[in-house]
């Protein structure tokens, strides 16, 4: 037992710096960069030579553009861990933006020749040569290669940026029209403002932004009204807002320049939406908002519409920036919430009765039916979410998160050995989503099966969500719960 104690008290020594990382990471992930600093230059102070302090701070100088800087933490995460395949692919990134590509070209070559699986090094490179060829080629996209792309665009100086049609429905939205069409007024092309009924003075300043603004007879189908604004835009993207998003300008104005060197096969763009909960947590999920502007790419879904199913169709590419954050402000109030949930479940269940094949749909069911306390028709909903997923990989998200919340109801309900059973197939299903560790690390501990609680809240750290297919990410599960668990195992 002493020698169990002794081993466990150096496993939380070790924890520290680690769990310095990881808080740093949760800033990261949420765009605060100062905040995020801040904490892997703490982390770098307790251990000088951790390598993925270093990395991670090179992260955040390259995302303000600090390319000095950030090469100086890259080199140095690269000198304590010579294998860090990721320092060394971030590097590269580093030197495109100086124009220096012999240089990046030999760090993409070294991430590779460490990891020859690292998928983000290969199309960097792969990208690389192809604009030092100047041939203009499809991009799959990830927050660094953004950054890179940005830089190959100054060598194609032919290439015309594209315009950007901003496309919004709107009604009694004067409190949050005007921070949302301030934020992106002078990046976008044109301003497409679609009301379903304003009696306050949405429309009045709407125009004051030099908005145009169309009138329609709201029908309770989100999508229909959508589609609307689509038919009055005329520039080549779209970019799809709510009246209540904020977006950063200077970062959409990079990703402007990017489109100009995307293939025509990449039809779609998602974007990282944070939202801040009235719990004090923060929501991030991804959503194509911004696409490319062609009569065939249309909003479906009375609720929860997106335009996903007419890309997929069309066969077209989606890919993920996720250094462009829109800020969503619709979950801060309870009671708007508690409003939300309430218009929202008479057309869930009216979209679930026209296109029961939807999975999506029947896991929001279930998750409104939880909210409102109807916990057996929730669950008999997330099973049927579930069962029509099967292995449609368009559906993959929705089992997915219907395993994790089923996982939760029977730990909840003291049902383990189901609760494990659910949680396990999440983790299965996918990995590198932390949620699913979190929820079964904490059915282990519920067990009293510390070591395997223990192993899963330590994955929570260590997976990498960007290779997750997740769509979702909530700061609480690596948060200070976390600790707390980690600390009890």
């Amino acid at each position: 037992m002493p020698i169990k104690v002794v081993k466990r008290e150096e496993k939380r020594q070790e924890e520290t710096v680690a769990q310095i990382n990881n808080l740093g990471m949760s800033y990261l992930l949420k765009g605060m960069l100062s905040e995020a600093e801040a904490e892997f230059k703490r982390a770098i102070e307790k251990k000088p030579e951790y390598s993925k302090g270093h990395n991670n701070l090179g992260v955040v100088y390259l995302q303000q553009n600090r390319l000095d800087e950030a090469i100086k933490e890259f080199k140095l995460a690269i000198k304590y861990d010579p294998n860090n395949a990721e320092a060394h692919n971030n590097l590269g990134v580093a030197y495109c933006n100086k124009q220096k590509y012999t240089e990046a070209k030999d760090s993409f070559r070294k991430a590779l020749a460490i990891n020859p699986n690292y998928e983000k090094a290969k199309e960097n490179l792969a990208l690389l040569e192809l604009n030092l060829r100047s041939v203009t080629s499809g991009v799959k996209s990830e927050s660094k290669e953004n950054i890179k792309d940005n830089n190959s665009q100054k060598t194609q100086k032919p290439n015309k940026l594209p315009t950007v049609s901003l496309c919004m429905i709107v009604k009694n939205e004067e409190e949050h029209l005007p921070k949302a069409l301030s934020s992106v007024k002078d990046v976008v092309d044109e301003i497409i403002i679609v009301d379903t009924g304003s009696t306050d003075n949405t429309v009045e300043i709407a125009k004051s932004f030099g908005a145009k603004v169309y009138y329609y007879q709201w029908n309770d189908d989100f999508a229909s009204a959508r589609n609307e604004a689509l038919k009055h835009a005329t520039c080549d993207w779209i970019l799809s807002m709510d009246a209540d998003d904020e977006i950063n300008a200077e970062q959409f104005k990079r990703l402007k320049e990017i489109l100009s060197n995307l293939g025509e096969d990449v039809l779609g763009v998602q974007l990282p939406i944070y939202s801040k909960t009235f719990d004090g947590n923060t929501m991030m999920n991804y959503l194509i908002r911004l696409f490319r502007n062609k009569h065939e790419i249309r909003f479906s879904r009375k609720i929860h519409e997106v335009v996903d199913f007419s890309i997929n169709k069309l066969g077209g590419r989606v890919i993920r920036a996720t250094d462009v954050p829109v800020i969503h402000r619709g979950y801060e109030e309870p009671d708007a919430v508690r409003r939300k949930i309430e218009r929202n479940f008479k057309l869930i269940k009216e979209e679930v009765e026209r296109n029961p094949d939807d999975a999506s749909m029947w896991m929001y069911m279930a998750k409104s039916y939880c909210s409102m306390g109807n916990l057996e028709e929730g669950i008999s909903a997330y099973e049927k979410a579930i069962e029509v997923a099967g292995s449609n990989s368009i559906f993959k998200f929705a089992k997915l998160v219907s395993l994790i919340d089923l996982a939760t109801l029977y730990m909840n309900k003291g049902e383990l050995d189901l609760a494990e059973l659910y949680a396990l197939k999440a983790v299965n299903l996918d990995p590198n989503f932390p949620d699913a560790h979190y929820i079964a690390g904490n059915v282990y501990f519920k067990k009293k099966q510390f070591e395997d609680a223990y192993s899963e809240f330590r994955k929570v750290l260590d997976v990498d969500p960007m290779k997750s297919f997740g769509l979702v990410f909530t700061s609480q599960v690596r948060g200070l719960p976390l600790y707390i668990m980690l600390t009890a195992c």
